[in-house]
């Protein structure tokens, strides 16, 4: 085949053939990496944190590898996780309990933070002691990120990578 017949053919309507093909390959993929059932909500999280200013936490592994983003039979489970900037850092330990989980945190710089556990639409809020520490109980497993709010600087979070719990 000759390139100008290439790029005629390239330029033709998708025929039934064509969407045969592709109807398959959409299928494969969706049997072998499906779309998380979360993806709209973390997109939507996402596109809400591009329009603030925020300082953007880096994780670090404490005492295991920290958790994988996708809950698959490639996760590991970590026990304690360390958030990083400039400002502030986070150090959660994730306990456990049955179906689901308790969360404790120390925040340091010592203050008061405000702590809030974004899964999907759901937010769970909650305040630091003068000391930085705080518990979120009786938590559904499943993805989530923190966004912690400063006393000093409430209008600047501090937010997470999303993290599987």
């Amino acid at each position: 085949m000759a390139a100008d017949d290439v790029a005629a053919f390239a330029l033709e309507p998708l025929g039934p053939v064509d969407t045969a093909i592709l109807d398959d390959l959409a299928a494969l993929w969706g049997r072998l990496d499906p779309v998380p059932a979360d993806l709209v909500d973390r997109i939507g999280l996402a596109l809400t944190l591009d329009a603030l200013e925020t300082e953007l936490a880096q994780i670090h592994r404490v005492a295991s590898p920290a958790l994988a983003v996708r809950a698959d039979e490639t996760s590991i489970e970590a026990e304690t996780i360390t958030f990083t900037t400039d400002v502030l850092t986070v150090m959660i330990t994730v306990h456990a309990e049955g179906e689901h989980v308790r969360i404790d945190g120390w925040s340091t710089p010592a203050g008061q933070v405000s702590v809030e556990l974004h899964q999907g639409s759901t937010v769970t809020t909650t305040e630091s002691d003068e000391n930085g520490r705080f518990v979120l109980a009786d938590v559904a497993r499943g993805a989530a990120r923190l966004v912690l709010r400063r006393a000093a600087a409430p209008q600047e979070p501090v937010v997470t990578p999303m993290i599987e719990l």
